[in-house]
């Protein structure tokens, strides 16, 4: 064999071996389990039907709740649903929520989530003094702290109340001025609901994302919610500026209230999914 019949057949072995690069990450597109729900409701058909065809559509993860069914838990790990978030609803207005943080951190340790939100509940009616304000808040950063210490992370959302602990970015910026250990889960259509603008909340907030909520809202007077993608908010620009930042997380499709949940699953999916690519 001369060199370069040698050479050639080198060439041709190197070229046989798998590569061991992987593949560069991407955003992954998961989907509420309420959502599932919503679609087993509405299509007449059992949670894992239901759940088999929103995974056949291409969600790869799903967040559920501390109180999802064990049964429902089951059937998403059976048909391959990543764990992309836990979600936990405790209202700090109430001093003593001892029981339910230590329900939550034992949810997250029986099942494998290592992502929690944090829903933190509502000021009275009445209201807080700031002394109460002030306690409620070191309330949160201490459980944030427990949490962070279990190895897990821990993220609050721009929620859509007016009473709510994280309704708009000032509340939001005096919660994490006492934590260090909050992240944000950056709802998209959540800010128009507190009258601030996406965009602007979006640069504000950019280093503290650690997941998203992709809801869209009709318009700006009418808050109702579309597949994300087809209404006002600008998602698809978001997507773009998450792809500068080299961000890899969870985009989680949000759409309660839909009553065709299965095909506005479908649309949002398609619509986010040519985003990210």
């Amino acid at each position: 064999m001369n060199k370069t019949t040698f050479l050639a057949a080198l060439a041709a072995v190197v070229m046989s071996i798998p590569s061991c690069r992987k593949a560069p990450e991407t955003m992954k597109i998961s989907i509420f389990c309420d959502h599932i729900e919503s679609v087993a409701r509405q299509e007449k058909i059992p949670f894992a039907e239901a759940a088999k065809k929103i995974k056949e559509i291409g969600f790869e993860g799903a967040d559920v709740r501390v109180f999802t069914k064990p049964e429902e838990l089951k059937t998403l790990d059976s048909l391959g649903f990543a764990h992309s978030c836990v979600i936990t609803d405790i209202d700090y207005s109430n001093p003593d929520q001892k029981e339910l943080e230590d329900k939550t951190i034992d949810f997250m340790d029986k099942y494998g989530y290592d992502r929690l939100m944090l829903v933190a509940g509502f000021i009275p009616e009445g209201g807080f003094s700031q002394a109460e304000m002030d306690d409620a808040r070191q309330r949160i950063a201490a459980f944030a702290a427990r949490v962070t210490a279990k190895g897990y992370k821990i993220l609050i959302e721009d929620y859509d109340h007016e009473r709510s602990f994280t309704s708009n970015a000032e509340r939001l910026d005096s919660l994490f001025a006492v934590s260090k250990d909050l992240g944000l889960v950056f709802d998209t259509g959540n800010f128009q609901f507190s009258g601030q603008d996406a965009m602007e909340q979006f640069e504000h907030f950019r280093n503290k994302i650690g997941h998203l909520h992709l809801k869209d809202r009709v318009s700006k007077t009418d808050l109702k919610c579309v597949p994300a993608g087809t209404g006002c908010i600008p998602i698809v620009e978001i997507i773009g500026k998450l792809k500068e930042d080299g961000y890899t997380g969870w985009l989680t499709i949000e759409q309660f209230g839909s009553r065709n949940m299965l095909a506005d699953s479908e649309t949002a999916f398609q619509i986010i999914s040519a985003a990210i690519k």
